[in-house]
């Protein structure tokens, strides 16, 4: 990969490289847009095949994080950080600690949040050298409930997707196929199982399917590269990105595509051929981004006790990017998109007033 060529193309402002060898540590700092003088982005624990990977995945990340930020009306633009390790392998509190005295030394540039592969004992360690986060300390597993409020979001997200496919928000008698169940997927097919829904659902972790099953013996369980082709009103993806490929796109038999994961399509070109063929996507940036319309001006969160009320924004949102996009003709995710950047470009002009 041309690191550059990539940046240029992506509009990304800088990428940083951080390596602390007696906790083997690598990291990725990837500051997408730094308009409105600060990044929010999610702390990502992984194994790539490739250096290449590790970085592209920090990049697409924190690309993401700029229209999701936007579309969530907060000051932030879009940051990543990914550390390339097994977290099986190379977590430790000194590897966190150093972790957040690296966050720290960004001077606030960017905060970061539970994302794949960390969790609340991790975040305990990274904030003993930095507040630069926007997770509580608590005896409470935060990543949990921040899973719940992401996964209640996207639920209403689904509705308004029902209400402009099939004519009505009312998910009774519709059919789902749900890739992954981590903590966003398995809380979320609770909420889908509240109303007579009939999920197909995979993953790869087999204790994560014994508990759906254990829970709900209507679910049909197939292997994950299955999951593609069994015919379903949804796909709801739920895991990495990416998983849309041309030949999995060939695969789908769905009216829309729906779900927490982001950057579901490869590239930008299958997202306009599955506009093309009648699927209907919600924009990921929009659909999981429940958790972000909760956080005020200082990036602390909202009471809890009012989240899941306030989660219901989604739906009134993405009905919204629904109607204008059909009224202009475009497909949802270039309308969201392009109203995002609109939001930076607006910003960076009001720097040249003087106060």
């Amino acid at each position: 990969m041309k690191i550059f060529d990539e940046m240029e193309k992506r509009g990304h402002e800088e990428l940083i490289f951080n390596y602390f060898g007696d906790v083997d540590l690598k990291m990725i700092v990837s500051l997408h847009d730094t308009t409105p003088g600060k990044t929010l982005g999610g702390l990502r624990m992984g194994y790539y095949d490739t250096e290449d990977k590790a970085v592209l995945e920090s990049m697409r990340l924190s690309q993401i994080m700029t229209y999701q930020s936007a579309a969530a009306d907060i000051d932030c633009g879009g940051g990543s950080v990914v550390l390339w390790g097994d977290p099986g392998k190379h977590k430790s509190e000194a590897y966190f600690r150093a972790v957040g005295r690296l966050i720290e030394s960004l001077k606030g540039r960017i905060s970061v949040y539970p994302d794949m592969g960390t969790d609340s004992q991790d975040f305990k360690y990274i904030q003993r050298e930095t507040e630069r986060t926007i997770y509580r300390s608590s005896a409470v597993d935060n990543s949990r409930i921040s899973a719940d409020i992401t996964a209640y979001g996207v639920y209403w997200g689904i509705k308004a997707c029902a209400k402009v496919a099939f004519g009505s928000s009312d998910l009774t008698g519709r059919s789902f196929t749900v890739q992954g169940l981590g903590k966003v997927g398995s809380s979320l097919i609770n909420y889908l199982k509240k109303e007579d829904t009939r999920l197909i659902v995979t993953d790869y972790v087999f204790d994560r399917i014994k508990e759906a099953e254990d829970k709900y013996s209507d679910i049909t369980v197939v292997r994950p590269e299955k999951i593609f082709s069994e015919k379903a009103d949804f796909f709801v993806p739920c895991a990495q990105g990416s998983v849309i490929t041309g030949r999995t796109l060939d695969s789908l038999q769905c009216r829309v595509v729906a779900g927490p994961a982001y950057t579901v399509f490869a590239d930008e070109g299958l997202m306009a051929e599955a506009h093309k063929r009648g699927i209907l996507y919600a924009p990921d940036f929009i659909i999981s981004s429940a958790e972000l319309f909760l956080l005020d001006k200082d990036l602390k969160l909202d009471s809890l006790k009012k989240a899941k009320e306030e989660a219901k924004i989604i739906y009134s949102v993405l009905l919204d990017v629904f109607t204008r996009a059909r009224e202009e003709g475009v497909p949802p995710f270039e309308l969201a998109r392009k109203e995002a950047l609109e939001r930076y470009r607006k910003l960076d002009q009001i720097k040249n007033i003087l106060c």
